[in-house]
């Protein structure tokens, strides 16, 4: 059994833009700005900047967010996530005032509180959906089980201290730490071969039609496709019976059961 991370375990979307809700109301409060056009405004910037960084490419290839780039550290080795180290700063700060300035003019000294104060609303936010840990705890002793998630180093192992979940020591798989993420086949293999099984002995819990399903099922794994509200995408067909949707993770014992019996 392998998981996704974001919005498959934890909170991720969700965290953040209530985050961003957040702390848009405390800038209005600071600086009389209208919050839902900021909020809007921070994301837009956040994304046109984020995609005009020199380290870009690298950012895409391993599943970097624009939003989580607004309270990422970028700790870890390696030459690429040190260039991202060395502007995270000047950018988050880059993103808020010119955000703030599409409204009102904004001193340098505001800019750093409010970039500041959205990582710690993030941080505060970070929370495993109420039916990750039960189900892992109850699959732990049979199933042999790991993470593959896109994203940078600090920012999935703090998802993972913070909401708990590290206490299960699963074999996690962070795409910024081994320089490619999801869809492309590496995170998976490496998952798989850490865990000592074939793809068609494994099964893929993920939230992402294009980032986890597809890519699974090209392996030959099996997957299922969480789906928490009604509108979330899912396949029109599914394929031969290798993938099915499901609206809970309760619904992953279920369909383990059959196969472990």
């Amino acid at each position: 059994m392998i998981w996704d991370l974001d919005d498959t375990l934890v909170v991720e979307r969700p965290a953040a833009e209530a985050a961003m809700v957040a702390t848009c109301r405390h800038a209005a409060a600071v600086l009389s700005v209208d919050p839902d056009q900021l909020e809007q405004d921070v994301f837009d910037e956040a994304k046109s900047q984020w995609s005009s960084l020199p380290t870009i490419e690298f950012a895409r290839r391993v599943g970097i967010a624009s939003w989580e780039a607004l309270w990422a550290t970028f700790e870890g080795p390696g030459e690429e996530l040190g260039d991202l180290r060395a502007v995270r700063l000047s950018h988050r700060q880059a993103v808020w005032r010119e955000a703030i300035e599409r409204q009102t003019t904004v001193d340098p000294h505001t800019v750093e509180k409010l970039s500041e104060r959205f990582v710690a609303e993030r941080i505060n936010r970070m929370e495993a959906y109420p039916d990750a840990e039960p189900v892992i705890s109850q699959l732990q002793p049979e199933v042999p089980m790991a993470i593959v998630t896109n994203g940078a180093p600090d920012t999935q192992r703090t998802k993972l201290s913070l909401t708990g979940l590290d206490r299960f020591s699963l074999p996690t798989v962070v795409a910024g730490e081994i320089g490619i993420g999801k869809p492309s086949p590496e995170p998976f293999l490496l998952a798989l071969d850490q865990l000592g099984v074939a793809p068609e002995q494994a099964v893929f819990v993920g939230d992402s039609v294009t980032r986890d399903i597809n890519p699974a099922l090209n392996l030959g794994m099996a997957a299922l496709l969480i789906a928490r509200h009604p509108d979330d995408p899912h396949p029109i067909t599914l394929s031969e019976g290798r993938c099915n949707v499901i609206s809970t993770l309760h619904e992953v014992h279920q369909y383990l059961s059959p196969r472990m019996d």
